[in-house]
């Protein structure tokens, strides 16, 4: 997650100096080659954004199955507990 979080960020840097790049260039408009820079920059982040999404979906579909073995593994050590006690263990 936190490399994923890093490349978002270096990512995003990235894009931020291209976009200077554009907004502060000696000519009055960006030429074709940082136009395209730019646009594929662009997507790689829209492709990175849907890729953490996708990530904080599996967390969290993990973190619920781990929560629901966790309430199954209590319950079976509580029905343990009963059946020592009724058998006067």
């Amino acid at each position: 997650m936190i490399r994923l979080n890093r490349t978002v960020t270096t990512l995003a840097t990235a894009f931020l100096l291209s976009g200077s790049l554009v907004l502060f260039s000696c000519s009055s408009s960006p030429d074709e080659e940082m136009l395209r820079q730019l646009n594929e920059l662009k997507e790689e982040h829209a492709a990175l954004e849907k890729e953490a999404a996708e990530k904080e979906q599996q967390k969290a579909a993990l973190n619920k199955e781990i929560a629901e073995k966790n309430a199954k593994l209590k319950k079976c050590n509580d029905d343990q507990k009963v059946v020592e006690q009724r058998l006067g263990k």
